[in-house]
């Protein structure tokens, strides 16, 4: 067995992902759980084993604060990690998130992984079915 070089492991790491996913992968935005969230989104994917919640506090409408936690490959970090910057302070009615867009807001996925960006939108999509079918006071 050919032993691993470190340096040529980080440049293939550097040339497989956009600097856009390796950003948001080292310093994801919005991370972690949201004490004050009215929504709660989880998605899996049962063939990796990545994992993705995603807590919102959603005020008239429109999503006041939203946060990531994931588990799971560089890519699933920073698709859900972008997705709350797309979303976050947008109306519910006019927003339109699908996994293309997560795909092209991180600057390009490689076919193995574009799974990530569709982990980010099914746990969104939960998120929203969860929001709109729990009968609770709105804010």
């Amino acid at each position: 067995m050919t032993p691993v070089n470190p340096k040529q492991n980080r440049l293939q790491t550097k040339t497989l992902y956009s600097q856009k996913v390796l950003d948001h992968y080292r310093a994801p935005r919005h991370a972690g759980a949201l004490d004050s969230a009215n929504a709660v989104g989880r998605a899996e994917n049962p063939a990796c084993g990545d994992s993705m919640r995603l807590y919102a506090r959603i005020e008239n409408g429109v999503i006041a604060e939203i946060s990531c936690q994931t588990y799971g490959c560089a890519p699933s970090v920073a698709a859900g990690s972008i997705l709350t910057e797309m979303v976050e302070g947008k109306d519910l009615h006019t927003l339109r998130v699908d996994a293309a867009s997560v795909e092209e807001a991180l600057g390009g996925l490689p076919p193995i992984k574009k799974h990530a960006a569709v982990l980010a939108v099914d746990a969104f999509e939960e998120l929203l079915r969860e929001y709109n079918s729990t009968p609770i006071e709105r804010t």
